[in-house]
């Protein structure tokens, strides 16, 4: 990937902050199975970064942006994507090591059932508003465990962690994850999350021409 490309990139989503640009980009790249892409972007933003704790701050927030998208885009592509980040890193013997001693987020004495499910409908009714019962509804019209996996793991355990990326912001990388998949009914609905937890229409249109940008790129 050349420079023009990525300045491409950036113009056309003019109304997100820069590293949140990275995390949407990586994101929709890594739902269209393009890990090669999160490496390059990886590196752009790592260079633009002069100090070494902003660096890892930004990869930490990767990391976490693409865990969540594993809710959405599966495991394996989530796993190739995270190679492709460390990829980046790797050259950084430093900032590898930074990394290594971050803390984990989800620990087994953080978790709590009862808890996960608490947080996890809050913020599925955030999200969805007023259509978040019948949403639930329809979850478990179609099967029990589906609604309670989705509720509790998705959006409890996963999604609503916020200490190194908010809810906004992942509702956001979401948008850009979907793009690729062909799922209008769910992107439409991360759209209209995406702006319920505080994105601007601008942003969330930065964020949808931005993943079909990536997208349409020649792998």
């Amino acid at each position: 990937m050349d420079a023009c490309e990525f300045d491409a990139w950036e113009g056309e989503a003019g109304a997100l902050e820069c590293g949140l640009l990275h995390l949407v980009a990586a994101a929709a790249a890594s739902s269209a199975n393009r890990p090669e892409t999160v490496t390059h972007l990886a590196r752009r933003r790592l260079g633009q970064l002069e100090q070494a704790a902003d660096r890892a701050a930004f990869v930490l927030q990767a990391r976490e942006a693409l865990l969540k998208m594993s809710s959405l885009m599966g495991t394996p592509r989530t796993i190739n994507a995270l190679h492709a980040l460390a990829a980046a890193v790797a050259p950084d013997s430093d900032l590898a090591q930074e990394l290594a001693a971050a803390p984990m987020l989800r620990g087994g004495d953080d978790y709590s059932y009862s808890r996960m499910r608490a947080r996890g409908m809050e913020l599925f009714g955030a999200i969805y508003g007023r259509h978040a019962p019948t949403v639930e509804r329809r979850l478990r019209d179609l099967c029990p465990d589906l609604a309670e996996v989705v509720v509790v793991d998705s959006y409890g355990h996963l999604l609503a962690e916020s200490r190194r990326l908010g809810p906004r912001d992942t509702e956001l990388c979401a948008v850009g994850c979907l793009v690729p998949m062909d799922v209008p009914a769910q992107l439409k609905s991360h759209c209209l999350g995406a702006v319920r937890l505080g994105a601007s229409d601008a942003m969330v249109q930065a964020a949808l021409r931005l993943a079909r940008l990536v997208c349409a790129r020649r792998p």
